[in-house]
């Protein structure tokens, strides 16, 4: 009778560990998520704002028949949109060189 009352308490503690560890796990996944999410609008907002206010400027410097900050957001949405592209796609090289490395044991793969 002992034992079974000491099994039943090793089980529950082992599933507590494991809820902990999973919670831990849930909330440093979401810090990295914010993050990364953070910076992929910073990648993207930054050349649509550099747009916007240039666009200004030259609406008021050089007047011609069309809006510079109408032109100038769309180049700065192709450049922010270019950046998140080729930004997310390195991101994705490293997870994967990290996957690789991770398959080999440890070992570097060249």
């Amino acid at each position: 009778m002992v034992e079974f009352e000491k099994s039943n308490a090793e089980e529950i503690r082992d599933q507590l560990i494991g809820k902990v560890e999973m919670l831990k796990h849930r909330q440093a996944n979401f810090h990295a998520s914010f993050g990364m999410i953070a910076a992929l609008g910073g990648v993207i907002i930054v050349p649509l704002l550099l747009g916007i206010f240039l666009g200004g400027y030259l609406d008021e410097k050089v007047p011609v028949h069309f809006s510079w900050r109408l032109s100038c957001i769309f180049v700065g949405a192709v450049w922010g949109a270019l950046n998140a592209y080729f930004w997310v796609k390195n991101e994705d090289n490293k997870i994967k060189k990290i996957e690789e490395e991770y398959k080999n044991g440890g070992k570097k793969s060249e």
